[in-house]
């Protein structure tokens, strides 16, 4: 039988007007685009998407990264964190095998 295909994931970077005080959303964009980048080497389609918004309305916690389809937000973002939600989302990417396929 055929399953749809998961939702490709997707890493929402919020730009607005409160999280990118002194550029600090654009520096973390840069250094988003090259983990990505290394991540996904030459795999085509992309097994993840980096997005950008305008604002995602979580001002309080800025600067702000929403990881979809899981929704999961990721506030009072710094590069240190950007690897593990790089990786995580690759991990998501990936179909995982049944734990009981060829036994």
């Amino acid at each position: 039988m055929d399953h749809p295909k998961p939702a490709r994931p997707r890493l929402v970077l919020c730009r607005g007007q409160y999280c990118n005080i002194s550029s600090r959303s654009d520096h973390l964009y840069e250094y988003l685009q090259t983990l990505v980048e290394d991540a996904v080497g030459d795999q085509r389609p992309r097994p993840i998407k980096l997005e950008i918004a305008n604002c995602l309305d979580h001002c309080g916690i800025a600067p702000v990264l929403i990881l979809y389809p899981s929704s999961e937000i990721f506030g009072e973002l710094t590069e240190d964190q950007l690897e593990d939600i790089v990786n995580k989302a690759m991990k998501a990417a990936v179909p995982q095998s049944d734990s009981g396929a060829g036994q």
